[in-house]
């Protein structure tokens, strides 16, 4: 069992990015359809982007009643063994709540998780509201960029080429280690981005 952990703040693209990865996942098997779940982490009673990725064709669990970092942890380290003892997927592409922090997801899950063959870290920046972010909520931002094994620069159409330069090199200072990819979820992504997920080592 493949686990992809999608980092990013609020309203980044997360979710149209999830849509693009599951489609290459499915489009890649040809007739023969990858066992894969999509789990969602909301804050608040009803899910949004739950409904979309369901529209989408795709088995949908959500982890609700707080921020994946903290209260709900356990609950997700349960339905990752849950699902490894009774379905036992190829994949599970996780999106934490914008609010979370991955490296914490990434040690409970190592600690307690069952089944887990790898973990991919995909970091989504939104580079329209880079400097915004930055600002405002700095050490969540770095947190979340440090921790990814991918990180997608989003939005990149929104932005003028200086902009989208300084970007990504303060991204880079964040992170020294990742490969750094520009996108536009809305342009569609192209499909090599998402070989670069699933024919990654194993850990």
């Amino acid at each position: 069992m493949k686990l992809v952990i999608f980092g990013g703040f609020l309203g980044s693209g997360k979710t149209s990015l999830i849509l693009s990865l599951a489609h290459h996942l499915v489009n890649r098997e040809g007739s023969e359809k990858p066992s894969l779940v999509i789990l969602e982490n909301e804050i608040g009673e009803v899910g949004i982007d739950n409904k979309v990725l369901q529209a989408g064709g795709f088995s949908v669990k959500e982890l609700f009643a707080g921020c994946i970092c903290c209260t709900l942890t356990a609950d997700l380290v349960t339905t990752l063994n849950d699902l490894h003892e009774k379905i036992q997927p190829k994949w599970v592409i996780f999106e934490p709540t914008g609010l979370a922090y991955p490296k914490k997801i990434i040690e409970t899950v190592n600690q307690y998780g069952k089944g887990i063959e790898r973990i991919v870290v995909i970091a989504v920046v939104d580079a329209e509201r880079w400097e915004e972010l930055t600002e405002i909520t700095p050490g969540l931002i770095e947190g979340q960029v440090s921790s990814g094994d991918l990180i997608l620069i989003n939005k990149c159409d929104l932005v003028d080429g200086v902009a989208l330069q300084a970007i990504r090199e303060q991204v880079r200072a964040m992170n020294p280690r990742a490969e750094i990819l520009e996108v536009s979820a809305t342009s569609g992504i192209d499909t090599r981005i998402w070989g670069k997920v699933d024919e990654g080592p194993e850990a």
